[in-house]
């Protein structure tokens, strides 16, 4: 057809149906004619058919661009049989569709790229599982710190230790482990930490592996420095007295001896005082020494899920009467709704009652003194329990050191609490940090393993 229009085209198609029907009805009935009215029977027979091709072309041309579209094939000109203002309008489309659709499979595959190029290049180990459990990723750190190129599914990591397939199999969201590997004359002490994630309807975890066996040294080496210097302070201020008292009892008693006299009354008092003072001492000392202990020794937490809020209670009705009689108020938050802890229940207790001591002891002579007991998740779905007071606060100089054994700044104090606190958090597979509430006080935060 040589018309610029596919409406003109139509259009004709439908006078030419309409004419052959015409034709063929008036030939048959008025006329009385036999071959013509057979004639332009057939010709409206063609023209229906033609016209219903016509029609459906565009679907068939939108099917075969959509076909080559879904097989990645954006070079075939679907409409160059096309003619007429619309149907090139629609060619127009059908080429900015492509070239979009060209544009987006490049951005996609250049994104697929630099994100591989970014997993491969980055420090940590990854290993990204999908949910039956097949090996979908794995980046080359992790691939020379198993020592393996290619794996088939979780048995292939056991080739690394017989334990890390089930590991990795057991790890949770937000889940850490430590792994103590032995390789040849080096052991390995990898953390494993894992997060999920959704990608077009698959739910894939993705696990990373940093050896922190050199990290922990360097923090063990720290520790033990600190440690030595604490104990080195306190046995030196009860060692020192004790040997200088010693001595002015040896000397009294040796000078008393070699003139043969007996001792006066002064010098005898100079004595009980002086063997009072090395008794009290020494007691001091060995107050210390209990301490130390009971820092040294953690029991083996009893793991059971257990319902936040009624710890909460249980904790303010222990400390309720401790608090009241300082004049401290107590306020329990805790807006979500079954929020469990995987805890010992009896260790976890015992780290808020040191906690809420702590801040009684913070608020002591202060008017309108408050504590919170709050529950809550973190944006990550981690469990944390807070203990927030609106007391003075603590030093900024002081706060590298608090959780250090036996630093204290109270007078009287052990040292003990916080520490043995952190521990004790530890061992419950989480771990506790402190910092300033607003708009004043502080705020300890404790992050445990959710239920």
């Amino acid at each position: 057809m040589g018309f610029s229009s596919f409406r003109v085209q139509a259009g004709l198609r439908v006078l030419l149906l309409t004419a052959s029907l015409c034709i063929a009805i008036w030939g048959w009935t008025v006329a009385q004619w036999l071959v013509t009215p057979l004639v332009a029977g057939v010709v409206a027979l063609l023209c229906a058919g033609e016209l219903v091709w016509f029609v459906e072309r565009g679907q068939r041309d939108l099917s075969a661009f959509l076909g080559s579209i879904s097989h990645q094939d954006y070079s075939v000109p679907l409409l160059a049989r096309n003619s007429g203002t619309e149907s090139a309008r629609l060619e127009r489309v059908y080429w900015l569709l492509a070239e979009e659709f060209k544009r987006l499979n490049l951005q996609k595959a250049a994104n697929h790229q630099y994100l591989e190029a970014v997993v491969e290049h980055v420090g940590v180990a990854l290993v990204s599982l999908d949910d039956t459990g097949g090996v979908a990723m794995m980046n080359e750190p992790a691939r020379r710190l198993f020592g393996i190129s290619h794996v088939n599914g979780l048995g292939s990591f056991a080739r690394f230790d017989p334990r890390l397939p089930g590991l990795l199999e057991q790890i949770q969201d937000g889940g850490r482990d430590l792994l103590r590997v032995q390789r040849g004359d080096e052991l390995l002490q990898v953390v494993l930490y894992a997060t999920t994630f959704t990608l077009l309807e698959r739910r894939y975890k993705l696990v990373s592996f940093q050896n922190i066996r050199d990290e922990l040294e360097k923090r063990e080496i720290e520790s033990w420095q600190k440690l030595i210097r604490v104990l080195t302070h306190e046995i030196m201020n009860s060692v020192t007295p004790i040997i200088s008292l010693s001595k002015v009892v040896q000397e009294t008693l040796s000078s008393a001896d070699a003139q043969g006299r007996p001792l006066a009354a002064d010098e005898r008092d100079d004595l009980l005082r002086s063997v009072n003072a090395v008794h009290s001492r020494s007691n001091g000392l060995m107050e210390f020494v209990r301490a130390y202990r009971s820092f040294a020794t953690v029991p083996t937490p009893a793991f059971q899920p257990v319902d936040a809020l009624a710890l909460l209670r249980h904790v303010a009705t222990l400390m309720s009467e401790t608090l009241a009689a300082q004049g401290v108020e107590l306020e329990i938050d805790c807006p979500h709704e079954g929020l469990r802890v995987n805890v010992d229940a009896y260790q976890f207790e015992q780290v808020l009652i040191n906690l809420l001591r702590n801040a009684a002891e913070a608020l002591v002579g202060q008017e309108a003194g408050r504590v919170v007991l709050r529950g809550a998740r973190d944006d990550r779905g981690r469990v944390m329990v807070q203990v927030i007071d609106n007391g003075p606060g603590v030093d900024p100089v002081h706060l590298d050191n608090i959780f250090v054994p036996f630093f204290t700044t109270k007078r009287g104090g052990t040292g003990v609490g916080l520490s043995v606190s952190r521990q004790l958090v530890h061992a419950n597979r989480g771990f506790i940090f402190v910092k300033a509430a607003e708009p004043r006080g502080c705020a300890f935060t404790l992050v445990v393993p959710s239920a």
